[in-house]
């Protein structure tokens, strides 16, 4: 994975995205990374959409852990392992002119909470969902010779 994400670089030149004086100010509050899906084809989409799963059925001993290495950090995401209590949803035929929001990480979130630092020297409320599991998936409905999936997944941040 790249080091750096370029989006920005023409418009910052070198100046960081986030001033880094602010960076444990803005850490001590509650903040998200929330991922905008969107179709980009011109047909709603038909083969491998995108499945999300109800996080509210999705327990921690479910989740396996696993290493993403970069050039200067190492990072983690999660596998899921099956569970008859996982409940997944999913939209059929998006279009190009509807997206799917995705909470991929809340530091309210319940299930990793008790790692986050204390705020003011007291926990805060948590909220039920830390992230959403998603993946695309084979749709057994899709019609043969139904066009691939081509869609765009942009990462967001938030502080509050």
């Amino acid at each position: 994975p790249p080091k750096h994400n370029d989006t920005l670089r023409p418009r910052l030149g070198s100046k960081p995205a986030l001033d880094p004086e602010q960076l444990d100010s803005l850490l001590e509050g509650r903040w998200i990374f929330t991922n905008v899906w969107r179709n980009i084809a011109d047909t709603p989409v038909q083969r491998f959409p995108l499945g999300l799963a109800d996080a509210r059925s999705v327990s921690r001993d479910d989740l396996i852990v696993f290493e993403i290495r970069y050039s200067d950090r190492v990072g983690e995401n999660y596998f899921a392992r099956h569970s008859s209590a996982h409940r997944w949803f999913y939209f059929p035929e998006l279009t190009k002119d509807e997206v799917v929001l995705l909470k991929v990480w809340d530091s309210r979130g319940r299930d990793f909470f008790e790692s986050m630092p204390c705020v003011d020297g007291a926990k805060a409320e948590t909220v039920p969902a830390t992230f959403t599991l998603h993946s695309g998936f084979d749709d057994l409905a899709t019609k043969p010779g139904a066009p691939d999936r081509e869609s765009i997944e942009v990462r967001t941040i938030a502080f509050f």
